[in-house]
């Protein structure tokens, strides 16, 4: 349903808000509402809440939604409107999956549903829940030759991913509650049980793959019971990094998490950080597809996404172009920080310019860095200002908070960290010494130097951006060479040519040459 968009609200300091949208998704096991706020060609969640009406649990015959299934939906969908009506929501997306799709009484729940509330529930076909969630983890990462995996409560979505377009895509009844009331008599379930579930799902996803064309995928994880299983695993390894966008789930994490739950009632399960009451007692069965999906592609993790569904249904609403390069998704999410904290993205725009001419003459010194060292440089270069929304004098490490802890599309998370870590050292300071500990399991030994080189570029970026300088290494290259194409009507400061020394030296052990200054 789509509401009125009323005129925009304005803050204290005259501009207006950006417009809001919600996005409600009902599925099989849980529904969600979440309210983004539209900026540009990005969106950002504002809020968000869910329920547990379980539409899907225990059937009535012929497969219909339940009295007492509806009776919960109702409720939830009552709760939801009142939500949307408080917070002045300028337009509204109801979307319902795998168990209205599937019941012949879902069509009746979706009319209750707008009788009671005033949404309108339009209902996914597979193919169409596949392409939304195909577009939400398109909206963070830069997809190539990828499966998306998009596992629910009533069904498990396969979309192949080929030179980053939607190629073909699959809707399996694997959902994890459905799997789990099918073949799960006991809690915790027997080993029998365990072995059917395993057979049959065994079966179904090497069907699905070798219909895609086998093996060499990335896979990409989106869906409450693949987040559930990072959190876990990210509390049993102390990982660093606690946002689950981004987390690498191994196969020795699944089969460590499998092996620590599988022996456990539901009651138990729901203790473990990370489970809770939502999954328990389906979490087994979600291990299990898991596992068959990672053996069946022959790959050895799933990265999880954060952005799903719910994104790609808002991000088509706002009309946003996907799939798109890593750059462009990245400074989407930069131009939205920049509205949130209010800093000068042109500013950014320039020093990023300049940073990334200095990185390219460097680039014998960047031997085997990758393109996702560019980038990490250039967010940096966007962000570096943002903490000034926090404070003045100690903005760099502000900065750095936000960018490893806003939601910056396009990087993953060693290059989210070598962002955030260039930008709280850009103002000279030395590297905490915590870093080479706490962020051993994602950096690499030498990243920790690769930080400290590029917060010196960006520290030397910021001093020359407004003379635009040219860059070149000369003599053995051990040499820096700046010079000015023309004369500048934006003089620099007089102490210039020793502040840009200073960090070249430090972390380059180069000298600097000005010429034509």
């Amino acid at each position: 349903m789509e509401r009125p968009h009323p005129a925009p609200e304005r803050p204290s300091n005259g501009r207006p808000l950006p417009p809001t949208l919600a996005v409600v998704d009902i599925g099989s096991n849980t529904a969600r509402l979440v309210i983004f706020e539209a900026i540009g060609a990005a969106v950002r969640a504002i809020y968000e809440t869910k329920e547990v009406p379980r539409l899907g649990a225990h059937p009535a015959v012929g497969g219909r939604l339940s009295d007492e299934a509806i009776g919960r939906g109702l409720a939830m969908a009552r709760r939801f409107a009142g939500i949307l009506d408080r917070r002045k929501v300028g337009r509204t997306i109801v979307v319902a999956t795998s168990a209205v799709r599937d019941a012949p009484n879902g069509p009746d729940f979706a009319r209750e549903v707008e009788r009671a509330t005033g949404l309108s529930v339009r209902t996914l076909s597979g193919t169409e829940e596949a392409r939304y969630g195909y577009l939400g983890v398109a909206s963070a990462w830069e997809l190539s030759n990828d499966l998306v995996l998009d596992l629910g409560g009533g069904s498990l979505q396969l979309v192949d991913v080929h030179e980053g377009a939607l190629r073909n895509s699959v809707s399996l009844p694997l959902g994890a509650l459905r799997l789990s009331q099918r073949f799960f008599e006991h809690d915790p379930p027997k080993h029998r049980e365990l072995e059917a579930l395993e057979a049959h799902v065994r079966v179904t996803v090497r069907n699905a793959m070798e219909a895609f064309g086998g093996k060499g995928y990335r896979l990409f994880g989106i869906g409450g019971t693949v987040r559930a299983l990072a959190r876990a695993a990210i509390e049993f390894r102390e990982y660093p990094v606690r946002r689950v966008h981004g987390y690498p789930l191994y196969d020795h994490d699944i089969e460590a998490l499998g092996e620590l739950l599988g022996d456990m009632p539901s009651a138990k399960r729901r203790a473990i950080a990370g489970i809770g009451a939502d999954r328990a007692d389906v979490v087994l069965a979600g291990i299990v597809v898991f596992q068959e999906l990672l053996r069946a592609a022959g790959a050895e993790r799933i990265v999880v996404s954060g952005t799903g569904i719910r994104e790609g249904v808002a991000l088509e609403a706002i009309g946003a172009q996907l799939p798109a390069p890593a750059e462009v998704l990245a400074e989407r999410s930069a131009v939205a920080a920049s509205a949130s904290f209010a800093f000068s993205i042109e500013h950014g725009r320039a020093v990023a310019e300049t940073a990334l001419a200095l990185y390219r003459a460097l680039g014998a010194l960047f031997d085997g860095a990758g393109e996702g060292t560019a980038r990490a440089l250039q967010v940096a270069a966007w962000m570096h200002d943002a903490g000034l929304s926090v404070d003045l004098w100690n903005h760099a490490h502000h900065s750095a908070y936000l960018v490893q802890n806003y939601p910056i599309w396009g990087l993953d998370q060693r290059e989210i960290l070598l962002a955030s870590m260039a930008t709280y050292l850009h103002e000279g300071d030395a590297p905490p010494s915590e870093w080479k500990k706490g962020y051993l399991p994602i950096l690499r030994p030498p990243d920790l130097l690769l930080a400290a080189q590029l917060g010196a570029i960006l520290e030397v970026a910021e001093i020359l951006s407004p003379a635009h300088p040219k860059f070149s290494l000369a003599g053995t290259g051990r040499m820096l060479s700046v010079s000015f194409s023309s004369p500048t009507d934006t003089p620099l400061s007089p102490r210039w040519a020793e502040k840009v020394r200073k960090p070249m030296e430090r972390a380059f052990g180069i000298e600097v040459r000005a010429r034509d200054a």
